[in-house]
């Protein structure tokens, strides 16, 4: 996490084990809360993470578990700001909440995939808040059903972008590579309220809709413009989908 106001990192992290809390305590009376690869729905008033979570399965068509990290990372941000904060951070293994006045860089990890820690987004100011959450069939331990090195999603609330993400990640699958980030690009498409998104696997990779502009943040933090000859730097072809 990174934040201008010590105090509000303090707020932030209680936020985070109560969230954590308050999902143990849900799973105890609905398992199928843990468990569901389908959107649920559940009677009464819920707490602001479990709230999210649901509302951002509905919207991406998962369960509600997809949301997990993303909504935790939003609710602590939350909390920061309303700690006082004025810029807050909040990664969650990959799946980020921002929100503030100034610019953002946020790298973007492939595992092994060519170009991995070498691209990431400069978030604006005017961009913000702003949720970027990446899901992978080939790094971490996180369940997909696709084979997306990385599949990244981005949306106003971290909750659905790390939904979104989950639900883009399971599209991209079979041999042929390219084919598959099509599918991933298509579903994205099908999504409501998400910007856009950034699928990689192997050494292509395909984006669609408003995305933060992509820099390149190794070896030189500088910004690059969207041609394909400087993506080639990185032995990457690039795929692009308006």
């Amino acid at each position: 996490m990174k934040c201008d106001l010590e105090h509000a990192i303090d707020v932030a992290i209680y936020a985070t084990l109560q969230a954590r809390a308050e999902i143990e305590r849900l799973i105890l009376r609905y398992p199928e809360f843990r468990w569901s690869l389908e959107p649920l729905k559940l009677e009464g008033k819920q707490t602001r993470v479990i709230e999210l979570m649901l509302n951002a399965g509905e919207v991406a068509n998962v369960g509600p578990f997809a949301a997990v990290a993303g909504a935790i990372s939003q609710v602590a941000a939350e909390a920061a700001l309303a700690a006082g904060a004025k810029n807050v951070l909040v990664d969650n293994g990959g799946d980020i909440a921002i929100a503030g006045d100034q610019e953002f860089r946020v790298g973007v990890f492939a595992g092994s995939a060519e170009g991995s820690g070498k691209l990431g987004f400069l978030v604006k100011r005017d961009e913000l808040p702003i949720g970027i959450c990446t899901s992978s069939g080939t790094v971490g331990h996180s369940l997909s059903f696709g084979w997306a090195d990385a599949a990244v999603a981005v949306a106003d609330e971290a909750a659905l972008a790390d939904a979104a993400a989950t639900s883009i990640g399971n599209a991209v699958g079979g041999d042929d590579i390219e084919r598959s980030i099509w599918r991933g690009i298509e579903r994205a498409k099908e999504i409501p309220k998400i910007r856009g998104c950034l699928v990689i696997r192997g050494k292509y990779f395909g984006m669609w809709g408003r995305l933060p502009e992509l820099i390149r943040v190794k070896p030189e933090a500088r910004e690059i413009s969207a041609t394909l000859e400087q993506y080639e730097d990185y032995g990457m072809k690039l795929m692009y989908v308006s």
